[in-house]
């Protein structure tokens, strides 16, 4: 009897038992009404809501238990010089176009019902690292499209996950206006860092409580051993980093805070040559009080 009243008080502290989501991943905050995008089990080249950059083609891939998709980078020009290759992964709340940008925003780039305090998870692998200085994962939220033909529609913040070799294994980026990046360098909780053929699980959670002005926090969370022996999530989350985000903060080039809701959500690779992926959702959440 002790310990069971021992077992029951450790999860009444945590919060309960976990949530877990359609995939079976742990939810770190409960859904609100709203954006709830789940790749699950479907084809990613033929799934409404979802787009891979250049349609480049996925392919399906089993390793024993674990089924998943595998996608090869594309070349690209960076606009800083150099050329290199990326993947893009988008995910779009709904059909309605942009019609914001970060200056013109009204609480959203497209609709009111676009995706705002989130929780955007993914497990990924990655093969073949082709440029070590650039070799990262950006989870890009709240923001929009990407075009040198209005650069202000990018509208976008980041939290990446970056090999060691870059010199910071973990960032908070700011891109506003296309290409121009803001990137602050935050220091790891934990000592996780990129590498290649090995998965991770990673999320990023961005709230704003409803009052204004409110900073927004992001945060990013990585399991480094997200499978179990039967393929399924073992949810061991941990939280690698976090920045919050004040209105009239300077990151560099921008002090605007970014609160709005996006048109777009993306997973951006660079520097590595082909993306595995198995889970991806992304869904509107209730802030923490």
């Amino acid at each position: 009897m002790p310990d069971m009243v021992a077992s029951v008080v450790v999860l009444l502290l945590a919060g309960g038992p976990a949530r877990l989501d359609a995939d079976g991943v742990e939810m770190l905050l409960p859904s609100a009404p709203g954006v709830d995008f789940h790749l699950g089990a479907r084809d990613p080249n033929a799934t409404g809501g979802f787009e891979i950059e250049q349609h480049t083609r996925a392919t399906p891939v089993r390793e024993g238990p674990l089924a998943f998709w595998s996608v090869a980078a594309h070349p690209l020009d960076y606009a800083s010089g150099g050329s290199g290759v990326t993947v893009r992964l988008h995910i779009h709340p709904g059909k309605d176009p942009q019609r914001f940008t970060w200056r013109t925003q009204r609480g959203y780039l497209s609709a009111p019902g676009d995706l705002r305090n989130q929780e955007f998870t993914a497990y990924v692998r990655v093969h073949g690292v082709s440029d070590p200085s650039r070799a990262a994962i950006s989870l890009k939220v709240r923001g929009g499209a990407h075009t040198a033909r209005d650069p202000d529609l990018a509208s976008c913040v980041m939290m990446t996950f970056q090999a060691a070799t870059m010199g910071a294994t973990t960032r908070f980026g700011k891109e506003l206006a296309h290409p121009l990046y803001d990137y602050v360098r935050l220091t790891p909780k934990l000592p996780a860092a990129l590498v290649e053929n090995r998965w991770f699980g990673l999320k990023v959670v961005s709230t704003a409580r409803p009052q204004q002005p409110s900073p927004v926090v992001n945060r990013l969370y990585v399991d480094d051993e997200p499978w179990d022996a039967a393929g399924r999530p073992r949810n061991h989350w941990r939280l690698l980093s976090e920045y919050v985000d004040v209105e009239g903060a300077s990151t560099g080039r921008y002090t605007k805070l970014v609160d709005w809701g996006a048109w777009q959500t993306t997973l951006r690779t660079d520097g590595i040559r082909t993306l595995d992926f198995a889970i991806l959702s992304a869904r509107e959440v209730i802030p923490p009080p």
